[in-house]
């Protein structure tokens, strides 16, 4: 495509609103310009083609045959360009609302609670991906992420943040496990191997954590289950827990010194899709 051989948008736009309305004024009204404007528009449109487009009638305008060819072409032109931009705002409209946050919160907090945002936004998809890692969010092409935020958290300038809720990191145990007997410091502890964050919540309660024993199950997926099972205790947020200490699946241990920390949406700046806004304003209800 040569674009420096075609006449200027403008001028198009002019010629084409005159031939559909027949009128210098309706085309001025349609494109919100002046009659003055169009009538110069489409004049410098003919002297840019070398060929007379339009003919005055009193005070409406005819095509000329000339006219009425570019009109045909402008037409399935624009149409296209039109049908074309439709089709992408559908598909932007309808694409997959992609959120990433942990294991724990999707699983306890967000997903039961999903159809009663289905309720409300009917055909709005949402995928959840459940990862403990900090991932960009243009890059990966997340259109948000729930996070826990440590205390004294900053924004980056790349994101927006809004704070959803506060919770109180705990430690937690099966009931069998807190009837046994054995002093927090003697008690197994799930903490996967590369937890550094859970060892410095552990070891602020002043517990020794060089001497817990420490029981790995592989994957942070499991933790909670093996929390559950009496394999050892363990450290979450209340949110979290919440669900299974009312259900007595869970009990508290009596550990002070563990940390609060900041649920929030965190969005990528920039312009967003009214889906991600619905999502967004919806999960604000929710905490």
């Amino acid at each position: 495509m040569r674009w420096r051989d075609l006449p200027s948008l403008s001028a198009l736009r002019a010629f084409d609103a005159t031939a559909r309305s027949g009128s210098f004024a309706e085309a001025g009204r349609l494109l919100n310009v002046t009659h003055a404007a169009v009538t110069q528009a489409v004049r410098g449109l003919e002297a840019d083609l070398g060929v007379a487009l339009v003919r005055r009638a009193g005070r409406t305008v005819a095509l000329t045959a000339a006219g009425e060819q570019l009109a045909r072409a402008l037409d399935d032109g624009f149409g296209t360009v039109a049908a074309g931009i439709a089709s992408l705002r559908e598909a932007e409209a309808r694409r997959v609302v992609r959120i990433t946050t942990t294991t724990f919160i999707a699983e306890t907090h967000v997903m039961p609670r999903l159809p009663e945002f289905w309720a409300r936004h009917p055909g709005v998809e949402v995928a959840l991906s459940p990862s403990p890692a900090k991932l960009d969010l243009a890059r990966e092409g997340f259109d948000m992420a729930i996070r826990a935020l440590p205390e004294g958290w900053v924004e980056a300038p790349e994101e927006e943040i809004r704070p959803l809720c506060r919770s109180q990191v705990i430690a937690v145990c099966a009931p069998a496990l807190a009837a046994s007997g054995l002093h927090p410091q003697d008690m197994p502890w799930v903490i996967g191997a590369d937890k550094h964050w859970e060892l410095a919540e552990v070891a602020g309660t002043g517990l020794d954590v060089s001497r817990l024993k420490r029981v790995e199950v592989g994957s942070p997926h499991l933790e909670m289950s093996a929390c559950r099972q009496g394999l050892g205790a363990g450290t979450a947020t209340e949110i979290i827990c919440r669900a299974d200490l009312e259900a007595g699946r869970l009990v508290r241990l009596p550990l002070g010194g563990l940390p609060v920390v900041t649920y929030a949406v965190v969005l990528p700046r920039g312009r967003r899709r009214p889906a991600v806004e619905a999502f967004a304003g919806w999960l604000a209800t929710i905490f």
